[in-house]
């Protein structure tokens, strides 16, 4: 395998190394990671090895955030979030647990920074923790899926592949449009795909100006369904038949000034009980 290299400089030897691109690229790092893992806390020497460490794997770190960022959105913060994995990997080197070698130590510890960074910072609506993560993997296993089955799966398909609830599916699929927020320009409708359709904004409600009644109601409904049926009758023709009272009066077969009374009466007692419920 073809191998590119470039000239590196230890801390303060003055040598020049050699970094390759590969699994082995960084394994240049090994003696300095390990000169590291046993200098002194709070030593220059120690100071200096860390510096020169995170300098040496920033390429890594930026390489990684390419890959993560989406569509190249955003790739300075997914970068930062990354270096704030790679320095805490730093801090925690262990020659013994570095098996994989220096890639299989660091590796994880940025992809995983930049893994909460954007689970945490890329969504538009604010959704809980557990469902981005179960969105993300049915996400990726509806991808798989779709390819084996040669089209989207359905919800129980994919409940079944990750053995939980179709609830919990459809909550995490819906909790995917809240990745990222629609413009209230876009068009909808019929003509969305010509650019032709009544933009979403336009399609929102205002400000009910009787929101404020609403709690109102279910007590008024009561006090309604508590008068007596005559009382009732009148005040269901006149204010929600939109009748005048002298028709009411003639169809009830008494005088519009009884018509009247009867109102003048109901309406008090029902502001008087809307009262003392409050």
């Amino acid at each position: 395998m073809r191998t590119a290299t470039r000239p590196t400089t230890g801390p303060g030897t003055g040598t020049v190394g050699t970094a390759r691109e590969g699994r082995t690229g960084y394994d240049h790092l090994i003696p300095h990671l390990e000169q590291l893992a046993g200098a002194d806390e709070g030593s220059t020497t120690r100071s200096d090895l860390r510096d020169h460490v995170i300098r040496e794997l920033r390429p890594l770190v930026r390489n990684l955030s390419r890959r993560f960022a989406p569509g190249g959105r955003g790739i300075e913060d997914v970068e930062q979030a990354g270096m704030l994995g790679l320095v805490k990997a730093v801090d925690r080197y262990d020659p013994a647990s570095a098996t994989g070698g220096p890639l299989g130590f660091f590796v994880p510890s940025i992809r995983g920074e930049m893994k909460r960074y954007l689970r945490d910072h890329s969504w538009s609506v604010r959704v809980p923790r557990d469902l981005k993560e179960l969105a993300v993997t049915v996400q990726r296993t509806a991808d798989t899926l779709g390819q084996e089955l040669g089209r989207a799966p359905r919800p129980s398909e994919l409940a079944r592949e990750l053995n939980v609830g179709v609830d919990q599916i459809v909550d995490a699929l819906g909790a995917l449009d809240s990745h990222r927020a629609r413009s209230l320009d876009a068009p909808t409708g019929d003509g969305a795909e010509s650019g032709d359709g009544i933009p979403l904004g336009e399609q929102m409600g205002g400000e009910d100006p009787d929101l404020h009644l609403a709690a109102h109601r279910g007590e008024m409904n009561a006090l309604i369904r508590g008068l007596p049926e005559r009382e009732r009758t009148i005040l269901m023709m006149r204010f929600y038949g939109d009748r005048t009272q002298s028709s009411i009066a003639t169809e009830m077969g008494i005088s519009q000034m009884h018509v009247s009374r009867l109102l003048s009466r109901t309406l008090a007692r029902l502001r008087e009980g809307l009262a003392e419920q409050d």
